[in-house]
């Protein structure tokens, strides 16, 4: 076997155990804070939308269905992270919006994430950071550039 088969091989068992063991991280993290994944992603996606949004983009931006939106949502606005309504202008259109509550988690979570990420990358050595950053820009680049294009 050639270095490049070996390479990719190796990289291509690393990657799907990385993002398994962020996942696993990320959920214990999510559900110290009583949130499950989808709902973490639907206040995300509430905030890019300056903290309002019609349900069908806001599926959209969850990469979820619209009924299990309206799971999701209902949950939410049980535990007062979310408010809900009809649209003024479109009484067919129900818009979400995110509330203060539900924006002082989404910041405790987001401070969360970033001091377990800092932790993470504490324990490289900086050459290794700035090299890991590099390479990774790189491999990015490349793939939006369209490999074999």
């Amino acid at each position: 076997m050639d270095t490049l088969t070996a390479d990719l091989e190796a990289i291509a068992a690393l990657l799907p155990r990385l993002i398994g063991a962020q996942q696993r991280l990320m959920a214990h993290d999510l559900a110290s804070y009583g949130l499950t994944f989808p709902q973490f992603i639907t206040i995300s996606a509430l905030e890019q939308f300056e903290g309002e949004c019609r349900m069908g983009p806001l599926a959209a931006a969850a990469m979820q269905s619209a009924a299990s939106m309206t799971g999701i949502v209902d949950r939410l606005l049980e535990r007062g992270m979310v408010e809900r309504e009809r649209h003024p202008e479109d009484r067919r259109a129900v818009v979400v919006r995110l509330t203060d509550k539900g924006r002082e988690l989404l910041a405790e979570v987001k401070e969360s994430r970033r001091q377990q990420g800092l932790l993470l990358l504490a324990s490289l050595a900086p050459e290794d950071r700035q090299r890991m950053r590099e390479v990774l820009v790189r491999m990015v680049e490349t793939m939006e550039k369209g490999v074999g294009d």
